[in-house]
């Protein structure tokens, strides 16, 4: 598991949604997005900065599915937003109100498993809040976050209940002026993990240090850079006999890039690579140390106030279209629309 994947899920509402922008640019990490909307998910502070309406879908195995769709929109002196089935949550509520900004999140379902008949109640609940706190001698984004998660299975009169906490606080430094302007960045948080149904409690303790570079070096040419170093720490409350009561993951080096190119005045290309070297140990086992490398590739087209942005299918870049492959490999596989106000 890459650690900024966990980073980013205790900071409670980071980006997790399939946004083209997002994942090729920044490789997922929203703390490394400026003059995107986006940012907003990573540091609520900067939510009075945008205002846009989206919607999004992702292609599955069948065919296209609808991802999520909102907005934000500044009235009078606040700006106000909502979201539908983004980052895990059925309703997102958003506000900025000059000096700070909010998100929360809520989430409830309820199912009936085929497995073995019983009933699965999940209730979701996140709150992150954003402001901009003077560090290091300059302005920096401040974002705390939390998150609740409670699933109860239900079988005749009994029931199960399993619970998941997560807290986290992440700072990053924006000076313009400076060739790496986004430094430093720096977050730690944790995820506690407690099932009724298990023995074994699961207490995760992650943080990590790094910093970016997000500028404009041409008026038509923007290059993302990030780099990072962390530490995860996994942690079970009780010796399940032979498994391993502790696990630790340390990002020795991960590094990440991205480049957008604007080829017409509607018209732009995108890139981006993440490589990670890692150490994990298990218990008394043996460490092991591995290196993991991955990109991805995007289009955007601009018309006017409206924006269309694709992900290009990973499949569709190594097998190629059907006339090449045999197979109906997809052309994206995440497409948003939005208008900027």
């Amino acid at each position: 598991m890459k650690l900024t994947v966990c980073i980013l899920a205790i900071l409670a509402m980071t980006a997790f949604a399939s946004d083209p922008r997002l994942n090729v640019l920044a490789r997922g990490d929203a703390r490394l997005l400026v003059d995107d909307y986006n940012e907003m998910w990573a540091y609520p502070g900067t939510i009075g900065d945008y205002q846009f309406a989206q919607i999004s879908s992702e292609y599955a195995y069948e065919g296209w599915d609808l991802g999520w769709f909102g907005g934000v929109k500044q009235m009078g002196n606040a700006t106000w937003g909502g979201t539908h089935n983004h980052n895990g949550y059925l309703l997102e509520a958003l506000y900025h109100g000059g000096d700070f900004g909010i998100i929360v999140g809520l989430d409830y379902s309820s199912n009936i498993l085929q497995a073995d008949s019983s009933l699965m109640d999940e209730f979701d609940f996140g709150l992150s809040f954003g402001t901009e706190v003077n560090f290091l001698g300059r302005e920096n984004d401040l974002a705390i976050g939390g998150a609740y998660n409670s699933t109860t299975y239900s079988i005749d009169t009994v029931d199960t209940k399993n619970s998941v906490f997560a807290g986290g606080i992440s700072i990053r430094g924006d000076n313009e002026d400076a060739l790496v302007n986004l430094f430093p960045i720096m977050s730690v948080g944790f995820i506690s993990t407690s099932e009724e149904s298990s023995p074994v409690d699961e207490t995760i303790i992650a943080v990590d240090f790094g910093g970016g570079v997000n500028k404009m070096f041409t008026p038509s040419t923007r290059f993302i850079a990030g780099i990072f170093i962390g530490l995860e720490n996994t942690s079970f409350s009780v010796d399940s006999g032979t498994a391993p009561d502790s696990e630790m993951d340390i990002d020795i080096l991960d590094i990440s890039l991205g480049a957008e190119q604007q080829i017409l005045n509607w018209l732009y290309l995108r890139g981006g690579a993440d490589m990670v070297t890692d150490y994990v140990k298990q218990g008394d086992a043996d460490a092991v140390i591995s290196s993991r490398y991955s990109d991805s590739y995007g289009i955007g087209f601009a018309i006017g106030n409206f924006e269309l942005d694709a992900e290009i299918s990973d499949v569709f870049l190594h097998d190629g279209p059907y006339i090449v492959s045999g197979n109906s490999n997809g052309f994206m596989s995440n497409l948003s629309c939005s208008y900027y106000f």
